[in-house]
């Protein structure tokens, strides 16, 4: 006898909604709070690591490289989001070996949440409970900028200024957003929206950044030394 499911967990209410993909938003928006800002010199992503005291913090990275010009990060489930990074991964290998070249930002994005959105359909799949940020390069008039996604759980995406994920996303994305400058500046201003908005004091090793430069296009996680460096120029300021 076959048990298995013939149809999808994720199908319209009455009132026309969709209830377990805004299960799944709900349970993104539960996460640790994540921010990233873009501007014309590049992208920053940070993210907050909340997790149990016994913990090893610098054993868990929240921000991620995909490719050498790609980085994402997340709130939300971090076993979904492991799942959805495996196939980003191999989504940007599969694309440098056809075409001689990692793929830029939009075209990664297009295909990637197409994958998110098959997993709202299929029959015994339910939406992964994670809201995803991403940066990386897009080719406008000829020209490499670079560009900020942010991805919600039923794969939909908008390509954003400023975007924050997880708990108090809200305020966090406001702060940001009235500090809106470069690059260099943009890294204080997402790690300063996490400490303003966390509810704890936090550190260094509570603290994860990754930043996409596009004068090398390149996209680079800090170590944790550079973050130990951010975070002694915040507390100078």
């Amino acid at each position: 006898m076959n048990h298995e499911l013939d149809h999808s967990f994720t199908v319209f209410s009455s009132e026309g909604k969709l209830k377990q993909c805004d299960h799944a938003l709900q349970a993104a928006l539960n996460g640790s709070l994540s921010a990233g800002a873009s501007a014309f010199n590049g992208c920053v992503l940070s993210s907050l690591k909340n997790l149990p005291l016994l913990v090893r913090s610098e054993l868990i990275w929240k921000v991620n490289s995909i490719c050498p010009t790609i980085g994402m990060t997340y709130a939300g489930l971090q076993p979904d989001y492991r799942i959805l990074y495996d196939k980003a991964v191999r989504m940007v290998e599969v694309y440098k070996d056809a075409y001689g070249r990692y793929p830029y930002l939009d075209v990664f994005v297009h295909n990637f949440c197409l994958k998110i959105q098959e997993y709202t359909q299929k029959g015994g799949l339910r939406p992964f409970g994670v809201m995803i940020l991403i940066c990386g390069p897009i080719l406008q008039n000829d020209t490499i900028k670079p560009a900020l996604y942010q991805i919600d759980t039923s794969g939909s995406f908008q390509m954003l200024k400023v975007g924050s994920v997880g708990k108090d996303s809200d305020n966090a994305r406001k702060f940001v957003e009235r500090r809106l400058e470069s690059v260099d500046d943009n890294i204080f201003n997402c790690v300063g929206a996490i400490r303003e908005f966390a509810g704890f004091s936090i550190g260094p090793t509570n603290v994860d950044i990754g930043v996409y430069f596009s004068d090398k296009n390149v996209f680079k996680v800090y170590s944790r030394e550079e973050v130990n460096e951010v975070f002694d120029s915040i507390l100078v300021k």
